[in-house]
């Protein structure tokens, strides 16, 4: 019997390709309908990211269910940690 990782809430597997999250982060770049952040304030929130302890498969925020580097990317969205956002 084989193991598979699976997202409790929608049956889909929670490790996600890093080239599949690099194609998701340029489509978000090229498209015209998000506002995206600078290149340093995107870097930074990754690291904050990294350092986090409800990060997960260095991707998933367990927090919010999001895949940190299209939330961190995007100006509009916040880091969801408890009580105070690392992001700020």
């Amino acid at each position: 019997m084989s193991y598979i990782d699976s997202c409790k809430g929608c049956s889909a597997s929670v490790r996600v390709a890093s080239e599949d999250i690099k194609a998701m982060v340029l489509s978000i770049i090229n498209s015209r309908n998000f506002n995206i952040v600078p290149e340093g304030i995107y870097s930074k929130r990754l690291q904050q990211c990294g350092s986090c302890k409800y990060l997960e498969y260095n991707t998933t925020c367990t927090q919010c269910g999001c895949i940190v580097q299209i939330r961190a990317l995007q100006q509009d969205k916040d880091c969801p940690y408890p009580k105070n956002s690392m992001w700020k």
